[in-house]
């Protein structure tokens, strides 16, 4: 067995995320806006100790949103300001395509106002602001009202 053999294999991970808004009345859709997302170092951790068979799931199950402006760093693990979270309506796995795919639901009552970051959440997330292991983060420019609702789609491509 050759001890110095060096595995020089590139593994990329790239996030997607839509804002998808819908009449509180008729649910038709009213716009679509979609930002490319950073992957956050800690969520390259948190893959890396399930790999190792750690106590932990690699489970993605919070969306949060906030008011926050800082530019993404690969160290963010929480948003700026967190002013709303919603754990994940459902998620799925294109093996064939190795694509993580994942939705987030905010009604007409929540996530109202001018938001400008975005992040989905992990490990021991919980209803709870600024819980869990940051998965990735987007600086965005949105603004919810009370007459939408607003659907979240994510994907994250691992290639």
């Amino acid at each position: 067995m050759n001890k110095n053999l060096k595995i020089n294999e590139k593994t990329k991970l790239e996030g997607i995320v839509s804002f998808i808004y819908r009449n509180v009345l008729t649910g038709k859709v009213l716009r679509v806006n979609t930002y490319c997302n950073s992957i956050a170092n800690s969520f390259k951790s948190m893959i890396a100790e399930r790999l190792a068979q750690g106590s932990n799931t690699c489970d993605i199950t919070y969306v949060a949103v906030g008011t926050g402006t800082s530019a993404f760093d690969p160290t963010d693990t929480t948003l700026d300001t967190e002013l709303a979270r919603s754990a994940i309506g459902s998620g799925s796995i294109s093996s064939s395509a190795n694509v993580v795919s994942i939705t987030g639901f905010f009604g007409a009552s929540e996530a109202n106002g001018v938001l400008s970051e975005i992040a989905w959440f992990g490990q021991s997330a919980s209803a709870t602001p600024d819980s869990g292991t940051m998965v990735n983060r987007a600086v965005i420019s949105e603004e919810k009202t009370i007459s939408e609702t607003l659907t979240i789609e994510g994907t994250i491509t691992i290639s």
